[in-house]
């Protein structure tokens, strides 16, 4: 007695059921996925370091150059809110108290409240600060241009990321930024000093 043979349709099933799997789908993928992972890596992990290393050294270099000590100071009770976010803010007016001290006047600005840049209105920012100038006019040229200086300083603040506020030397970035903006916004080298009060993320 022999032994049947398989019948035909049987070895088709297992030829199909053995064929390999794609060995393509894999590396497609890898070819269509790798530059937007690149770019993701280099946009929100790489440059914010380097951005950070650069303005850090840029902050240490014009505070050793302007040879400005470092304290912070409050010296008088203005008011100022400003509330807005993502780079937007309504500034709601208060009053600042300016002063003029041993050849340099003073202007507080206090409570100024921002929403962070891409947190949705989930955090804020609050910073009291004074601005120091070497001109005896800074309370009647602030007064003159409070809404708009209180913008400015809302802009300032509200385009920064929480991410920002945590680099190193964020306080100080944040301070050349506001002074340089303020200075521009005035047309004038008004503010030589910024010294924050108050800087809490909340």
């Amino acid at each position: 007695m022999s032994n049947p043979e398989p019948a035909p349709e049987a070895k088709d099933g297992a030829a199909k059921a053995a064929k390999p799997p794609n060995v393509w789908a894999p590396v497609i993928a890898m070819l269509v996925l790798m530059p937007g992972i690149t770019y993701g890596v280099a946009q929100f992990v790489i440059l914010p370091k380097v951005r950070a290393v650069v303005q850090e050294q840029n902050t240490e270099a014009a505070a050793g150059k302007d040879g400005h000590g470092g304290g912070e100071t409050n010296d008088g009770q203005g008011k100022a809110e400003a509330k807005g976010g993502h780079g937007k803010a309504e500034a709601k007016g208060g009053h600042g108290k300016g002063s003029v001290a041993g050849g340099q006047g003073t202007y507080d600005f206090e409570s100024v409240v921002v929403n962070l840049s891409g947190t949705m209105g989930t955090r804020y920012l609050k910073a009291s600060f004074t601005i120091y100038s070497d001109n005896a006019d800074l309370k009647e040229v602030v007064e003159k241009n409070k809404k708009q200086l209180l913008d400015v300083a809302s802009t300032v603040l509200g385009s920064r990321t929480l991410a920002d506020l945590e680099q190193p030397g964020a306080k100080n970035v944040v301070r050349n930024d506001l002074m340089a903006n303020i200075n521009q916004a005035v047309k004038s080298d008004l503010v030589t000093k910024i010294f924050f009060s108050e800087f809490v993320v909340q």
